[in-house]
């Protein structure tokens, strides 16, 4: 009897032995992060006007074309859009609403910013039937589609580097004022976050497919005489750095919280042909440093492991109408518990990004600006708390949502970052001190 029995329990501990190495075979082969990559030309026809400028004229030429790049992150749980195009504004409810159909869970729209792109509010270009609005929509619907075809296991690995390429354009006089300027000196004046963000991904071959970059600063070298399409210093930069990395890479540039920091090379001379030797010096300038950040991380292997994200949304009262409300959100994204991503709608300031990386306690944090989180509002610039109480351009007028919006969204991605990383728990914890019974 006591034969059959230990016999029992050896073939009892064999099936557990299997079913747990089977389970942990299932979630070494499901551990891993899908990525699909696309890009899409979004360059509309000459005629147009352009949009960051109140005085800006219809474009007479294409210096360079401007795109959207694609990167679609996909897990066993959740699949994560995210969309960049050089333009300066640009939401689309219409756009969220298909992402259910083919099976993406979160949409990601941002937008590099340049002053340079098209204005997609022209209702009535190139034609009245068929808005350049209406076929960027389409044109970024496809792309998702086509990264979404194109999955292939990717490894992460994030760095980063520091040079200063802007200045804050609002001058301080006094306590409580400022003044913005337009810097023709050069001079590199105030706070800024010189953070250069790198996302290096590569695939099971070992290959750089593709190479995020994230730096705080418009895309206003170009002003407002100029009447040339261009994805300004950002085209540039992507360019050399896609040359560097070989022909499978593609480099997406994703502007920071830059609401408050101009270029330090701005062409703003009498022969606007020589404007874009200065977006090249710019671009050169930011390429190098990602050159640079590459070269930290070179040996080093990604990994692809997990990813989580999520969403908050909600009211905020509008600064200056304050019967109305918008409805503004937050994304958090969490690579391989080594990479933390906060985007932002708006025109963020900089110390947004600074407080981001302070509180986060990821290694490689990250806060994505100019960001459409959903069909949601969009609250033109978005002041730190300080800045709104100094004015000045950005901090004052030029606002919408109310006063502590940034700070209360900011502090939002928090919460998601740490529930994603386990540090809040879902229901409430008894501590004890050391010593004491557990209970």
């Amino acid at each position: 009897m006591k034969i059959i029995e230990l016999v029992k329990t050896i073939d009892r501990i064999r099936f557990s032995l299997v079913f747990s190495i089977a389970l942990l075979i299932t979630s070494t082969v499901h551990a891993e992060i899908r990525v699909g990559l696309s890009s899409v030309d979004i360059t509309p026809p000459v005629g147009g006007l352009t949009q960051g400028y109140s005085s800006a004229k219809p474009t007479e030429g294409v210096h360079d074309p401007v795109s959207a790049r694609v990167i679609v992150l996909q897990s066993v749980q959740e699949s994560v859009a995210m969309v960049v195009c050089d333009l300066c504004v640009y939401n689309s409810p219409w756009l969220h609403d298909q992402m259910s159909a083919i099976g993406v869970d979160r949409l990601l729209l941002m937008n590099t910013h340049t002053h340079a792109g098209p204005k997609l509010s022209q209702e009535d270009f190139p034609t009245p039937e068929e808005p350049w609005r209406n076929t960027v929509d389409q044109r970024l619907l496809a792309a998702i589609k086509e990264a979404q075809q194109n999955l292939f296991r990717g490894y992460f690995k994030a760095s980063q580097s520091q040079i200063q390429l802007g200045y804050n354009r609002l001058v301080q006089r006094g306590d409580y004022a400022v003044t913005h300027f337009e810097n023709p000196q050069r001079i590199p004046y105030g706070s800024v976050d010189p953070q250069v963000g790198v996302i290096r991904v590569t695939d099971e071959d070992n290959r750089t497919r593709a190479v995020l970059v994230t730096y705080a600063c418009h895309p206003v070298v170009l002003g407002p005489r100029n009447r040339q399409i261009s994805a300004d210093y950002p085209g540039v930069m992507r360019e050399i750095v896609e040359q560097s990395c070989g022909d499978d890479c593609m480099c997406i540039f994703i502007q920071g919280a830059g609401g408050d920091i101009n270029p330090l090379m701005m062409a703003r001379g009498d022969d606007r042909e020589k404007d874009f030797d200065v977006v090249r010096v710019l671009g050169e300038t930011l390429a190098a440093e990602v050159q640079r950040a590459l070269a930290f991380v070179e040996a080093e292997p990604g990994v692809s492991e997990s990813f989580s994200s999520a969403t908050f949304h909600t009211q905020f009262r509008n600064r200056w109408e304050r019967d109305q409300q918008l409805q503004l959100g937050v994304t958090t994204l969490l690579i391989n518990d080594q990479i933390a991503v906060v985007t932002l709608p708006g025109e963020p300031f900089h110390q947004f990004q600074r407080d981001f990386r302070s509180k986060s306690g990821v290694e490689h944090s990250f806060l994505f600006g100019y960001c459409c989180n959903g069909p949601y509002d969009w609250p033109r610039y978005l002041p730190d708390l300080l800045s709104a109480a100094r004015g000045g351009y950005g901090a004052s007028d030029t606002t919408l949502a109310e006063v502590g919006a940034g700070e209360r969204l900011l502090n939002e991605g928090l919460v998601q970052l740490f529930t994603l990383q386990g540090r809040l728990k879902p229901t409430p914890q008894r501590h004890t001190f050391q010593g004491d019974p557990p209970k």
